[in-house]
């Protein structure tokens, strides 16, 4: 209100309660307006999952560079050994030869292609696990205004991969049994077993989704963060089993897109690859897997701080640390 072109004390009062609210920096000095945008905020979502999946992707396009090279660096191993399998095992070995071991053979329990297909898929899933480690500390120190260097997270991530191993061992043991079912299982009782092992997988994985986040966010050991993972689990299980389902058709949908790309412009015409059209085929998969991991991986780290905004007031707690200064930890 103005009172002879000056403006009264009421007046200025409820002018300030049009200022947009903001959090006071660590140093006790409030951010201005202009600085608010970069302010340590995280703000609730009442969408989890799709806050989780939308988060990850911001991060992702805004480090694409550090995500896909940092990515290719772990799960580089792995490719080239999956595509080492598919050109010379079964290319060059006879699984029928007497100079292998019995359980090499077609007529044992398992194939070479067996044990093939079994160290692929059980190195794949850690290796996913590495790579989860590295991507939650490129979104965590972003959401906390404390951004981390490919090769500092790089670095940190090579160092904790024994405790990784120990964590994904620890809450994948289940994956472990269930792949090596389904390739010693006879082809009439395999289509039971992964159809059971969907299922198993499904509510596994969320049970076990927030353990790698919470290693990075917290600083646990493998044991303290198995621990803290199923406390979280208790607030939002349901949140965490939508999301890995909305995951799992994500990434399904980009590997059949990026997958069948190929196939799909040779059958118009555009390119011919000949007998090598197996080996590009396989090529394009993991061109595909190197995309889709790294983006469901910042996801699930994305999750986690959701998780504890909703379930424990995360920001509150950034809040009241903002303004008072970190509380004393026991």
């Amino acid at each position: 209100m103005l009172h002879d072109g000056e403006m009264t004390e009421q007046g200025g009062a409820w002018e300030r309660l049009d200022v947009a609210a903001v959090t006071p920096n660590r140093g006790g000095d409030v951010a201005s307006s202009g600085e608010s945008a970069g302010a340590l905020r995280l703000r609730r979502s009442r969408g989890p999952v799709l806050a989780g999946m939308d988060g990850g992707g911001a991060i992702f396009q805004r480090r694409l560079r550090d995500v896909l090279v940092g990515a290719a660096a772990i799960l580089a191993p792995a490719l080239v050994l999956n595509v080492a399998v598919g050109l010379f095992i079964f290319n060059r070995v006879d699984p029928n030869d007497p100079s292998l071991p019995s359980f090499f053979r077609e007529n044992a329990s398992t194939g070479v292609e067996d044990m093939a297909v079994f160290a692929a898929i059980v190195l794949e899933s850690f290796v996913t696990a590495v790579v989860g480690y590295f991507c939650a500390q490129i979104l965590i120190g972003e959401r906390f205004r404390a951004p981390v260097t490919m090769g500092r997270a790089l670095l940190r991530t090579l160092k904790r991969t024994p405790a990784i191993f120990a964590a994904w061992l620890i809450t994948h043991w289940w994956f472990v049994l269930g792949v090596v079912l389904i390739v010693a299982a006879d082809r009439e009782a395999a289509g039971g077993l992964i159809f059971l092992f969907v299922f198993v997988a499904w509510f596994s994985s969320a049970a076990s989704l927030l353990v790698i986040p919470v290693m990075v966010g917290e600083g646990r050991g493998p044991f303290a963060a198995a621990k803290r993972n199923f406390a979280l689990i208790k607030l939002r299980y349901g949140v965490c089993l939508i999301f890995v389902l909305v995951a799992t058709l994500l990434a399904s949908l980009l590997l059949l897109g990026i997958g069948t790309l190929m196939p799909a412009l040779q059958s118009l015409g555009f390119v011919t690859f000949g007998d090598a059209n197996g080996v590009v085929q396989g090529v394009m998969v993991q061109i595909a897997v190197l995309f889709v991991v790294p983006l469901i991986a910042l996801g699930t780290a994305q999750v986690y701080l959701e998780i504890r905004l909703a379930g424990e007031g995360l920001d509150l707690m950034i809040d009241t640390d903002n303004a008072f200064g970190p509380r004393p930890t026991p």
